[in-house]
């Protein structure tokens, strides 16, 4: 951790607060079957790194105490203090903390972080350019590192469409120098999607949500559509690398790998880079734990 949490939360906070303030997005792709979108996450400072990664710790620890704001705040105050908690307050704090980052798992930890620098990403991006559209689900990532569901789901309101509405079931990998190249990366999460896209879909609890009218017809019936490959389901791969691996060309054969659906504009593809993935994952754990 470069510099202290509150001065990272200063930074931040002068930039506008959000992480796309820290970002730079591009299109690529056009006129594939799969486009893809680069998402760089850079600034002119070099502090702005650290600023990213409190974001994202801070980000993580508001979704994960839920509606606990006691234990939000005990967390946050500490962080920004520098002084660890003791006794009940950190025990309090740990139950939201311990279960992903406490066995400090480069691999686990690595892989989450990228989960959120898609969503981050994805939930602060200005508003679609289609008349009316908008987003009426997007859920942060799971509340774990192992979870074998889905890994993304944004649900868009489209008036017009056939039912109302559109989804996009999202795989999300991290690509490291062992492997050999982000396509094979790539090609590895389409053949997941595309394997288990109807089970991942089916995992998904609903009954305790308020929704509305619409929004719960649609969303009781995505599994169905995603099995009889209705052009209301789509889906899509975010890998998340080391800026050094940003590949020239990528998803050009995405199609090739995910066959269940074939209607235009069903596979989506980003890229989300930044200068070292798994030294800024360990910033983001820093921050978090040292509070604890």
């Amino acid at each position: 951790m470069s510099i202290p949490a509150l001065q990272a939360m200063e930074r931040a906070r002068a930039a506008g607060g959000r992480l796309v303030d820290f970002t730079q997005r591009e299109s690529r792709g056009i006129g594939q079957v799969c486009p893809w979108d680069l998402v760089v996450t850079i600034g002119p400072e070099p502090e702005d790194l650290d600023a990213a990664a409190w974001i994202i710790a801070d980000e993580i620890m508001r979704a994960r105490t839920d509606l606990d704001d006691l234990a939000y705040r005990l967390w946050r105050d500490s962080a920004l203090a520098g002084t660890p908690l003791t006794g009940p307050d950190r025990a309090h704090v740990l139950l939201y903390a311990g279960p992903v980052f406490e066995a400090n798992d480069t691999t686990g930890i690595t892989g989450y972080v990228g989960e959120w620098l898609w969503y981050l990403s994805t939930r602060d991006l200005p508003p679609p350019p289609e008349p009316g559209r908008s987003v009426e689900i997007l859920d942060p990532p799971s509340s774990t590192v192992t979870d074998s569901g889905p890994d993304g789901l944004v649900i868009h309101r489209v008036p017009g469409s056939e039912l109302g509405f559109v989804f996009r079931l999202w795989e999300m990998k991290k690509f490291t120098a062992e492997k050999t190249k982000p396509s094979d990366t790539i090609r590895k999460a389409w053949q997941q999607l595309n394997t288990w896209g109807a089970r991942y879909l089916g995992q998904i609890s609903w009954g305790g949500r308020e929704l509305a009218p619409d929004t719960r017809e649609f969303v009781a019936s995505i599994a169905r559509q995603w099995v009889d490959a209705k052009v209301s389901g789509n889906g899509g791969v975010s890998i998340a690398l080391d800026a050094e691996y940003i590949p020239d060309t990528a998803f050009e054969r995405s199609h090739q790998h995910f066959t269940t659906h074939t209607h235009p504009g069903a596979l989506q593809g980003v890229v989300v880079a930044i200068e070292d993935l798994e030294d800024f994952a360990k910033d983001v754990r820093r921050y978090v734990w040292s509070a604890l």
